[in-house]
């Protein structure tokens, strides 16, 4: 039987252990609550874990194996790429490797507060200076599978980023980035850059960025964002690590690991995110912020809302609360459709469905039709933010025109 200690690292410097994943030869996996974090009377996982002694196994189809609240440490998408690739350059079979495997490898570099040991040493490091064209580069090097001279460094700064487009963990202190994941040098933050996909727009990022710049005008609490330029005039996304502070970590927990829905698949509806987000945080503003978010995705044309892209950060004594907003782009979403309906809408929301979950929520009609006002001029801005930007003409004509159908 092989065996995994997770451990709460909100403070690096003195771990906590959670509790034991355990996994059988038949590749079950248990995980087992620490008997002293029981006494502390926190549940890492509300609606998924039981607070209290004994082995726990997932019978749900999603996600395979383990409890969401584990799964949300491995990564989908370019992080997962890398962690493949870095498998098969050390012989080992896709096939054959189990969530055990992921979290060992992920060890104490995931997103969020959890950490696995033993970890598997992926030589992961913070002391290179980082060269973001070499690094754009060298990911669609990889993306395309050339990968023999690339994938050490970007291992290195790649961390375990989840998501589609390629990106990297660095430290940023103003003027100079560096790669890494923990304990960052003084003076240094972390942050989060995103490279271009293979098939996204050519200002991939620059939309990106304007998306934050009109979100945070909407009234969402954005956290800080930048634009980096290398050498030869591409510009990279760039946005503060909402799950870092000052060097301490948070515990976050996303929607789809929360309660178990399968974030590739369209099956969730807002409904449920304010549902979820009133009974874990017992806040009406804080659901009021959840339905802000539901605006500004639909009005700014943003339908990669799936179940991943929704999270809750836990404090020290296990409040929680609703996390900022992420991986806000415009995308077409699965087959023109929101990812997360409205009401039961996903091709075409209108400010009925707005109306209709809000009084499901308790948001009274003036409060809805506040926060859709404000979300709605805030998106109208995209065209003059969009050519500050210097994004090109075509893009943004684009944008608006798909924007134009819903504001």
């Amino acid at each position: 039987m092989r065996k995994l200690n997770v451990y709460l690292k909100e403070n690096p410097s003195s771990p906590v252990l959670v509790g034991v994943l355990a996994e059988t030869s038949e590749k079950r996996c248990f995980f087992e609550y620490d008997s002293d974090f029981l006494r502390r009377g926190i549940n890492i996982s509300p609606f998924k874990l039981r607070l209290a002694a004994g082995l726990q196994e997932n019978h749900d189809s999603f996600p395979p194996q383990i409890h969401g609240v584990f799964n949300d440490s491995i990564p989908d998408g370019w992080g997962l790429l890398l962690m493949d690739r870095f498998f098969r350059t050390h012989d080992r079979n896709i096939r054959d490797i189990t969530a055990i495997d992921r979290l060992s490898y992920i060890g104490d570099n995931g997103m969020g507060a959890l950490a696995y040991e033993p970890a598997e040493d992926t030589g992961q490091s913070h002391d290179t200076v980082l060269n973001l064209y070499k690094l754009a580069k060298n990911s669609m090097e990889i993306l395309q599978g050339r990968t023999e001279e690339v994938l050490p460094e970007m291992a290195k700064a790649g961390g375990s980023p989840g998501g589609a487009r390629p990106k990297i963990l660095a430290g940023f202190n103003g003027k100079e980035l560096i790669s890494g994941e923990s304990e960052l040098p003084e003076g240094f933050e972390p942050w989060l850059i995103k490279f271009r996909a293979e098939n996204d727009f050519k200002d991939a990022g620059k939309i990106e960025y304007v998306y934050s710049v009109m979100a945070e005008k909407a009234g969402l609490h954005v956290p800080e964002h930048h634009l980096f330029n290398d050498s030869r005039g591409n510009s990279y996304f760039g946005i503060k690590r909402f799950d870092r502070e000052n060097n301490k970590r948070r515990h976050v927990h996303t929607l789809s690991g929360m309660i178990h829905a399968d974030f590739r698949l369209p099956s969730l509806d807002y409904e449920i995110l304010l549902k979820v987000c009133y009974k874990l945080t017992g806040s009406m503003s804080e659901v009021k912020m959840c339905f802000r978010l539901m605006v500004f995705n639909v009005l700014s044309y943003n339908r990669d809302d799936h179940g991943r892209n929704f999270a809750f950060v836990m404090d020290s004594k296990g409040r929680w609360s609703f996390a900022p907003p992420y991986d806000l782009m415009f995308s077409y979403g699965p087959g023109g459709e929101h990812s997360t309906s409205v009401a039961g809408e996903g091709r075409h929301p209108t400010i009925k469905d707005f109306n209709r979950l809000a009084e499901l929520a308790g948001i009274t009609r003036a409060e809805s039709e506040d926060i859709i006002g404000e979300v709605r001029e805030s998106v109208r801005q995209w065209p003059k933010l969009a050519k500050a930007s210097r994004i090109s003409a075509e893009s943004i004509r684009l944008v608006s025109d798909c924007q134009e159908k819903m504001i």
